[in-house]
């Protein structure tokens, strides 16, 4: 008895010290979501990717035709043959067609270079195709770019219907925020911003033999000792009914891997450290171990309290998906093959960003 008391006090005081971390994490994070800027209004190039039908498809693309920017144009880049062209065509909008030649790069960065190499704007905007952006999202993208290099900032899960497959996908997708907020700051593929000038030859000619889009231009930013805006407002929802949910987040971590095997390895001790706390509590009663879980909940809510009810299945399901990270990351610790909209790829060795 003496033996189980002496560890519910441990596993007490555990739960305090980690509870005061996630709220440290918190207090850090009030300040860097509100990144100034005053830039207005260049003529923006907003380039969206495009393969098959995605959930709600026609919404994405209205949500982006909407933008309080008064200067932009929007380009889709498209396969012809690609359903999603037809889907375009119908809405008035002409998809550039993907044409540009690089080897070794995968059909997003195709894509993504074709509508470079298509545009006109001083500043390029790259957003995806399978999430739904409010309104101001591309002035509050833009406006950090008089101070940064680049700017970003991250969605929040939206599924269409309650299923497990869809209620986990968005616990793990909460996750990437926690990089943004403890000195690993990078770029997501779904929204980021840079001015024109950035791609030289010397960065198309980097971007065309790489498959991850958002990781290279990471490093690439980085490599020019240039600053990344994360932006806190105009937070877009990702939209989806996912079908094969280990496929999905498993090439999502084999990219932690490759591109930041430092955070993948933080994350394991730090999965551990909360997998061991919620054992030994729930086995010797130490009811104080449950301060960091409370904490994470709290800590998400405050990350999504400006959207609307549909965000809570992110905030619920961000503790269990803790515990699922931890698991595919000592999973697909030495895999190299993903699956990204139907094509396989082998990846190479990640340069760090």
């Amino acid at each position: 008895m003496l033996h189980i008391l002496a560890f519910r006090y441990i596993f007490d005081i555990l739960g305090v010290l980690a509870g005061a971390l996630v709220a440290f994490q918190m207090w850090r994070e009030k300040d860097m979501f509100h990144t100034e800027g005053s830039l207005c209004c260049p003529m923006a190039s907003v380039i969206v990717p495009a393969k098959g039908r995605d959930v709600q498809f026609r919404k994405n693309v209205e949500s982006l035709m909407k933008q309080d920017y008064p200067n932009y144009e929007l380009i889709y880049v498209v396969d012809e043959e690609d359903e999603a062209y037809r889907e375009l065509r119908s809405m008035g909008i002409t998809p550039v067609l993907t044409w540009y030649k690089c080897s070794g790069c995968s059909g997003k960065v195709r894509a993504l270079l074709s509508g470079i190499a298509s545009s006109k704007g001083d500043v390029l905007v790259f957003a995806d195709s399978d999430t739904e952006y409010p309104p101001n999202w591309l002035r509050s993208l833009i406006r950090p770019l008089d101070r940064y290099m680049a700017s970003t900032l991250f969605s929040w899960p939206k599924p269409v219907r309650l299923s497990f497959r869809n209620l986990m996908r968005a616990g793990f997708w909460t996750l990437g925020f926690e990089s943004q907020f403890t000195g690993g700051r990078f770029l997501w593929g779904g929204s980021m911003a840079f001015r024109r000038e950035l791609f030289d030859q010397r960065t198309m000619e980097e971007l065309s033999r790489e498959w991850c889009d958002d990781c290279t231009m990471t490093r690439i930013v980085k490599s020019r000792n240039g600053a990344i805006a994360f932006v806190g407002e105009a937070t877009p929802a990702n939209v989806y009914d996912e079908e094969n949910l280990l496929r999905w987040s498993s090439r999502q971590v084999i990219t932690i891997w490759l591109h930041s095997s430092r955070g993948a390895r933080a994350f394991i001790v730090i999965g551990w450290f909360f997998l061991i706390l919620l054992a030994g509590s729930l086995v010797t009663g130490a009811w104080l171990g449950a301060t960091p879980f409370i904490l994470w909940w709290f800590k998400n809510w405050a990350r999504s309290r400006r959207l609307g009810t549909w965000a809570v299945w992110g905030i619920l399901m961000s503790v269990p998906a803790i515990f699922y990270g931890l698991f595919l990351l000592i999973l697909n610790r030495k895999r190299r093959e993903v699956e990204w909209r139907g094509v396989k790829y082998t990846l190479p060795t990640g340069r760090k960003p």
